[in-house]
């Protein structure tokens, strides 16, 4: 076994210290699927670390919340307490003109890609 260790660490030991990555991975896979790690949609740095340095923060209050929850409900998950917030905490209600703005905006965003796809498409070809 190739490992980078003191000559005189116990297996136990290192048993253990593999046993913890399981752990760290299914981290990972909760803040990937509940808090948003993998739904980053950003075109600079700077906004991909805002981006990443929301969702430790949520992934921080859910495991606390995982943490201080356990007693009660010893299979608490990450979806359980998303799930639970979506449906506790109050929600803005949009009305008609809220939604057309959306779908208004979403359009106009459409437009300029199309449009930019276009120039771009076209400057290709005049090389």
């Amino acid at each position: 076994m190739l490992v980078q260790r003191p000559e005189h660490t116990p297996w136990t030991e290192l048993a253990r210290v593999q046993a913890q990555r399981f752990f760290i991975e299914h981290s990972f896979r909760e803040a990937k699927s509940e808090c948003g790690v993998a739904d980053y949609q950003v075109r600079r740095w700077d906004a991909w670390h805002h981006h990443m340095a929301l969702v430790m923060l949520a992934t921080l209050f859910l495991a606390k919340q995982k943490i201080q929850g356990r007693t009660q409900w010893p299979m608490l998950s990450f979806n359980d307490l998303v799930t639970a917030l979506a449906h506790l905490l109050p929600r803005r209600q949009l009305t008609a003109q809220d939604v057309a703005e959306i779908i208004t905006k979403r359009h106009r965003l459409r437009e300029q890609a199309k449009e930019s796809h276009a120039r771009r498409a076209a400057a290709l070809e005049s090389i």
